[in-house]
C-alpha cells in the first residue's frame, strides 16, 4: 500500500535540540509553540466537557448516518469508552471520539465522506495534542533504544492502545536495525499525524548502499544472514502504509504509517 499525502513533508535535518539524558546522538522535537509564564508552562487543569458532547457528535453524524445508526454508533462508544457522557473530561471526550470514529467506519463506505466525517468528529476534540515528530540520528543500538522510546512517548501521548503500540514501537527496532547493519548510520523521525486521519508515521532514512533487489526481498524469496528480508517485510505486515524509496549507492528511505482510528 502506498502512503497517501502528508499533512508536510517530513524534516530530515532541521534544528537539533540537545542530547537526552541518556548517552547518544542528538533528539529533535518539533511542536507548536504554546504559552508560557515566566515561570514555566502553565499547567491546564481538568476541565469538565459538559452536557452537549454527545449533541455535537451527533450533529456532525447526521450528515452521514440515519438517525438509527448514529444513535447505535454513539451509545456503542459511550460503552466501548467507558465514559459517562455528562460528567465527561477532556481525556473521557478523545477516547469517546476513537470510538465513535470506529463506528463510522463500519457505515460510511464513500472514502470523501468518511475522511469528512473523521475530519469534524476531529475537530471537536479541542484538548487533543498537537501533531509533532521526533528525530534521532541512528548510528548504534542505543540510539535504536531511544528511536524506540520517541515511538512509544507519542503513542501515550495519543492514547494508543498496548496492541497498536507495540507493533509501532517493534517497526522502529525493525528498521532502526537495518540502519545499523546495513547503512552504518542515518536517521529515524517519528511523527504524529492528525489529518485526515490519526496516525503514527515512522521515517527511517540512510545514505547507505541502497537496495538492489528489493522485489525479491519483499517477496519473501531472499534473506540476508541478518535477517533483512524478514526485517522489511515484517515491517510491512505491521503497519497499515508502507513505502520504500532506494536505489544502488543512493541511500533507502521507508516511510510506514500505522493508523490510529
Amino acid at each position: 500500500m502506498k502512503i497517501p499525502p502528508r499533512d508536510g513533508p517530513p524534516s530530515s535535518g532541521g534544528a537539533t535540540g540537545p542530547p537526552s539524558s541518556r548517552s547518544g546522538g542528538p533528539v529533535s522535537t518539533r511542536m507548536p509553540s504554546s504559552p508560557q509564564s515566566a515561570r514555566g508552562p502553565v499547567p491546564s487543569s481538568p476541565q469538565i466537557v459538559g452536557r452537549s458532547i454527545t449533541d455535537q457528535i451527533e450533529t456532525v453524524l447526521a450528515q452521514f448516518l440515519s438517525p438509527a445508526v448514529r444513535k447505535s454508533v454513539i451509545d456503542c462508544g459511550i460503552r466501548q469508552a467507558k465514559v459517562d457522557p455528562l460528567y465527561a473530561r477532556e481525556g473521557d471526550l478523545r477516547r469517546l471520539l476513537v470510538e465513535v470514529k470506529r463506528g463510522v467506519k463500519l457505515f460510511v463506505r464513500d472514502q470523501a465522506q468518511l475522511d469528512r466525517c473523521i475530519t469534524e468528529l476531529g475537530e471537536l476534540d479541542h484538548a487533543a495534542p498537537a501533531p509533532r515528530e521526533i528525530t534521532i540520528d541512528v548510528r548504534n543500538e542505543e540510539d535504536v533504544l531511544r528511536a524506540r522510546s520517541a515511538g512509544r512517548e507519542l503513542c501515550i501521548e495519543h492514547l494508543v492502545s498496548d496492541v497498536l503500540q507495540t507493533k509501532i514501537v517493534t517497526a522502529i527496532s525493525e528498521l532502526g536495525r537495518n540502519i545499523v547493519r546495513y547503512a552504518g548510520n542515518g536517521q529515524i523521525v517519528v511523527r504524529s499525524l492528525t489529518s485526515p486521519m490519526r496516525a503514527i508515521e515512522i521515517i527511517a532514512q540512510d545514505h547507505g548502499p541502497g537496495i538492489s533487489n528489493l522485489q525479491e526481498i519483499l517477496s519473501g524469496k531472499y534473506r540476508s544472514r541478518h535477517g533483512m528480508g524478514a526485517g522489511l517485510r515484517g515491517t510491512k505486515a505491521l503497519m497499515d502504509a508502507f513505502d520504500v524509496k532506494t536505489a544502488p549507492g543512493a541511500g533507502t528511505t521507508v516511510t510506514v504509517r500505522k493508523y490510529l482510528g
